[in-house]
């Protein structure tokens, strides 16, 4: 009789032990779910979102639109989706850079498009439309430069295509060089017998 007891009393506190271990383990595995899905999500987003930046004396140097934008405190991170970036010389449109989706760091300094990135240079004068299309373009506000490590390929009007890997343009002086693997494609255009292949 006594041993049964004791049997009894023994498997007893075994499973009083397996309970609150389990029930501490549930309790963890729950507060870490909790944790993650309050910092996974943002602290404020806006839709249409739209910024414009100018210089000292009003006029426009760039503006910032995205379809969503979420900004997430505790990453320090601020995301875009379908971001359109407009740059704007001697007051008027220059150049664009539009994405599927985007993230802003150092206070808007620096902002990455990503995922179909599509950098146009609008014509001039002198200067016919560029189009530049790459996965990741990386734009320097203050420094007034864009770059990519990426595959690009860009196509100047009305015949040339040129397709390299790195990219930095240089908005202020207007220059656009590809970095590496550069391989250019020239079509002659139709009635031209200035060029011979």
């Amino acid at each position: 009789m006594n041993f049964l007891s004791t049997s009894f009393a023994l498997i007893f506190i075994a499973i009083v032990a397996l309970a609150s271990f389990w029930l501490k383990e549930e309790v963890i595995n729950e507060y870490k779910n909790f944790t993650i899905s309050k910092n996974s999500g943002p602290s404020f987003f806006l839709k249409n979102f739209d910024s414009t930046k100018t210089d000292k004396d009003g006029n426009l140097q760039s503006s910032l639109k995205a379809k969503y934008m979420k900004h997430f405190e505790e990453q320090n991170k601020t995301t875009l989706t379908k971001p359109f970036y407009t740059k704007y010389k001697n007051k008027k449109k220059h150049s664009t850079i539009y994405s599927d989706i985007g993230e802003v760091s150092d206070k808007g300094e620096e902002i990455v498009l990503k995922e179909n990135a599509i950098l146009v240079r609008l014509p001039t004068k002198t200067k016919k439309v560029l189009k530049l299309y790459t996965n990741e373009l990386n734009i320097y506000s203050k420094l007034d430069v864009v770059t990519s490590q990426k595959a690009v390929k860009m196509i100047q009007e009305p015949n040339i295509e040129i397709d390299g890997v790195g990219m930095k343009y240089d908005n202020k002086d207007g220059v656009l060089k590809l970095l590496s693997n550069v391989k250019v494609r020239y079509e002659k255009p139709k009635g031209d017998k200035r060029f011979k292949y």
